[in-house]
């Protein structure tokens, strides 16, 4: 072969590698363009998220068990289903006998719910579930204060 059939082939194996190298370099930009995308819809997610929690608290499940709207772009549909209720456990002893008294006969009302929070946005559709605890008082400082005064 000839010294011109040398440098053809060089070429156009320099050629080859320079396409793959363009080729290579679309694609990482692309992939990063794709996963900058992705971070800042899940930092939106989360944001919205520890809102919708935020809101949870505020609302109480008690009085809400439902919720649905839109938040940051994001719809989502809360729901509240409780899963046990019983008042406060009161720690007590019989003086006389040293035995334990205590039990649940306390004077707030404690309630546990299973709260999922699902959030859509375009095909995106995440679900998160938690526990949340609330507690209602049954008697006012008022009356509990009366009856500390009669039992003296």
């Amino acid at each position: 072969m000839s010294r011109r059939g040398f440098v053809t082939i060089e070429i156009l194996i320099a050629m080859v590698i320079g396409f793959l190298a363009i080729i290579m370099l679309f694609a990482s930009v692309k992939s990063l363009q794709k996963i900058t995308l992705q971070q800042r819809l899940y930092e939106d997610l989360y944001t919205t998220v520890l809102s919708l929690s935020d809101t949870i608290k505020a609302q109480e499940c008690r009085k809400n068990p439902t919720l649905e709207g839109r938040l940051n772009g994001f719809d989502y549909t809360i729901a509240c289903e409780q899963k046990k209720v019983m008042k406060n456990f009161q720690e007590s002893y019989d003086e006389t006998t040293y035995e334990d008294t205590g039990g649940n006969f306390g004077i707030f009302m404690i309630y546990l719910f299973e709260v999922t929070i699902e959030v859509r946005q375009g095909g995106l559709k995440k679900s998160y579930r938690f526990y949340q605890s609330e507690q209602e008082r049954l008697v006012s400082e008022e009356e509990l204060l009366d009856e500390m005064l009669q039992s003296m």
